[in-house]
């Protein structure tokens, strides 16, 4: 506890608490510091520190603190491969209670809450506001921000969209006080995909993007770079574009040979030279994307093969022989329903088409109520209205 690390400093020093204390606080309250009855303010600290001749990080860390921050980077090392979200739940449990007062208790409780996007997103919300908490207490306003960026995410994902505009408009984004460049891009991004979202405008939600990489450049920061870029290259695709949206790919491919993209980096660039494929009717880009997917064996990503296997039982031209057939495509997806129906719009409005059009097949019209029922769910728009309009070609 901070207390007594003040206490064991000082005593190591051989110094008294009036020593300590003299021009700082008075003793009193130096007694009620070291023996956890009172903590001290920021500056106060550093005024101990000081007179201490330490650094504030010996008198804040907690030996629990070290654990914790070693288990993060391990999360987020590239050279670590990818973690399921249960996993990444499993590996931060431990360090839920007894709760210290550190950053790295903050981003404990926000990669907590992050993990459980798909299996108990309400339980994430509530660990995202013990990290807001913690954040705030540390006079940490920039991942503040960060959770509540990620609060509003997970509101998408439970299609709560008024409440989730209410919290956008609510951040205190105040232009004369910057914000961390990763930060920025975090809230840029959040941008784009609201717009994406809400308004169907693609175009839009490329001018954010565009600008989020400008930035990136005049900064020297590259933080996000693989989700800008992918995610420019999906709405250019959207908006037809498509050799746009292949140059964005490979800038992103060049990127990588020259850094240490992680496995999820990867999984998520072939998911979207996948969806891409879709969009355009590229048969050869579908089977080639199903085929990553494969070779990764990720149990998350069973229902992306059985999106893209739909399409190439639907469209296959008779010139190869499939070893699939569209009953497993459509078990796939369906079998994986818990993570897509918690997804984003767009992975949600996918699966949502691939089971329509495998419906038009004559296959999987046992949950044709199930599927309306979904596309209730989705936001006004384009997608909306393409599943729709299949739907009513089954009557």
């Amino acid at each position: 506890m901070l207390g007594q690390r003040i206490k064991s400093v000082r005593k190591a020093k051989k110094m008294t608490q009036s020593d300590v204390a003299d021009g700082i606080m008075t003793k009193s309250m130096l007694s009620m510091i070291e023996n956890e009855k009172a903590t001290p303010s920021l500056p106060a600290l550093q005024s101990i520190a000081k007179r201490l001749n330490v650094s504030i990080d010996e008198l804040l860390i907690d030996p629990r603190a070290v654990e914790m921050k070693q288990v993060i980077e391990k999360i987020n090392s590239a050279a670590s491969g990818y973690y399921a979200e249960g996993q990444i739940a499993t590996m931060l449990a431990p360090y839920l209670e007894p709760a210290i007062h550190s950053y790295w208790q903050g981003q404990i409780y926000y990669e907590y809450g992050s993990a459980l996007r798909f299996s108990d997103t309400e339980k994430g919300l509530y660990y995202f506001d013990l990290a807001e908490d913690v954040f705030k207490q540390l006079g940490l306003r920039d991942e503040q921000i960060k959770v509540q960026i990620s609060k509003v995410y997970f509101l998408f994902f439970l299609r709560r969209y008024e409440e989730a505009y209410r919290k956008i408009d609510g951040m205190m984004i105040f232009q004369d006080v910057p914000l961390a460049h990763e930060t920025f891009l975090d809230y840029q991004m959040l941008q784009a995909i609201r717009v994406s979202v809400i308004n169907d405008n693609w175009s839009q939600s490329i001018v954010f993007l565009r600008e989020g990489i400008r930035y990136m450049r005049e900064k020297g920061v590259y933080s996000d770079v693989s989700n800008y870029h992918r995610l420019l290259a999906l709405f250019l695709s959207l908006e037809e574009d498509y050799e746009a949206a292949e140059f964005e790919l490979e800038k992103l491919r060049h990127f990588f040979l020259f850094t240490e993209a992680t496995a999820l980096d990867q999984i998520l660039v072939d998911l979207t030279k996948g969806s891409i494929a879709v969009h355009r009717e590229d048969y050869a880009g579908i089977r080639e994307a199903r085929e990553r997917l494969i070779e990764v064996e990720i149990e998350a990503c069973l229902h992306y093969i059985g999106y893209f296997e739909v399409y190439l039982c639907l469209w296959n031209d008779s010139k190869e022989t499939l070893t699939l057939d569209l009953q497993s495509a459509v078990s796939k997806i369906w079998r994986n329903a818990h993570l897509w129906r918690a997804g984003g719009e767009y992975d949600h409005a996918m699966m949502l088409y691939a089971l329509a059009f495998a419906m038009r097949a004559g296959v999987g019209l046992d949950r044709q109520a199930e599927v309306e029922e979904l596309t209730k769910q989705l936001s006004p728009g384009h997608f909306k209205q393409k599943i729709e309009h299949t739907l009513a070609e089954l009557t």
